[in-house]
């Protein structure tokens, strides 16, 4: 049962991961898997057979949900974008309150932390390509490849910053979901972003391990950060939508979103 368990959470994990705004480790975290993953990277051979075992079973659930519902996401953004993300909103929002019981905030100062989560996902946005990216046969879209899979394994470690409206925002969140969705058939394309996935996860567990052990509580505050900057986002992306036709159906969405991500804490 416990093994189950573990899967399941996996499964929402990965399912956060490939919606646009919606952070895998955010939802890690609520779901109490977090700290653990990352300690058992990082000390990965000091138990290798629990480690392998508690890893494999979350990385099943994580992998089953990115190739089983990368295309239902592509099908479900193309037909209904509001009412994806407003219900996706509503989840993000839920997790805030989970974060906000991590820390104390003992002066005005430790404030700072979460205007600097803020102002970093601002500039990251900044960083904008218009044009839709297309790997090509060429050493700098290789290394663009690799780049893009070491972004996407930094969001994934570092709660509140999602990959998926990082990747929206650099023109490659579509050449993202395909590889994921059909990886033989981008098998080239597929095993350079891997290699950049494997490159950041071991450079951003040690960062993260770090920041736990020394820095938790700052941590935490930057971690609200991000994650008011990911609403914001996708907030202003939506209200040009919503109308006085749609907007009771947004509302009642956006609760179930927000009660879905409380429930999630509970498992």
């Amino acid at each position: 049962m416990n093994s189950i368990i573990l899967i399941l959470k996996g499964f929402l994990i990965g399912l956060g991961k490939i919606i646009p705004g919606v952070s895998g480790s955010i939802i890690a975290l609520c779901l109490g898997v977090y700290e653990k993953a990352i300690n058992a990277i990082t000390n990965f051979f000091k138990d290798l057979k629990n480690n392998i075992l508690y890893l494999g079973k979350l990385g099943l659930g994580i992998i089953i949900a990115i190739i089983f519902f990368s295309n239902v996401i592509i099908y479900m953004l193309d037909k209904y974008y509001l009412y994806t993300i407003i219900l996706f909103t509503g989840l993000i929002c839920g997790t805030i309150p989970y974060i906000i019981k991590k820390v104390e905030v003992h002066n005005k100062f430790h404030l700072i932390y979460i205007l600097l989560g803020l102002g970093l996902v601002y500039l990251i946005s900044n960083f904008k390509n218009a044009i839709v990216y297309m790997p090509e046969a060429n050493i700098l879209s290789f290394l663009y490849t690799i780049l893009i899979g070491f972004i996407d394994a930094a969001t994934m470690i570092i709660p509140g910053i999602s990959g998926t409206a990082i990747f929206m925002m650099m023109g490659c969140y579509d050449f993202v979901l395909k590889i994921f969705s059909n990886p033989l058939a981008h098998l080239c394309s597929f095993s350079l972003f891997a290699l950049g996935i494997i490159i950041g996860v071991i450079i951003m567990t040690k960062i993260v391990a770090y920041l736990l052990s020394k820095h938790k509580e700052s941590f935490y505050l930057l971690i609200i950060g991000f994650s008011l900057n990911s609403i914001l986002y996708l907030i202003f992306k939506i209200i040009p939508l919503i109308n006085f036709a749609n907007i009771i159906t947004c509302i009642l969405l956006f609760i179930g979103g927000f009660i879905l991500s409380l429930s999630i804490e509970k498992l």
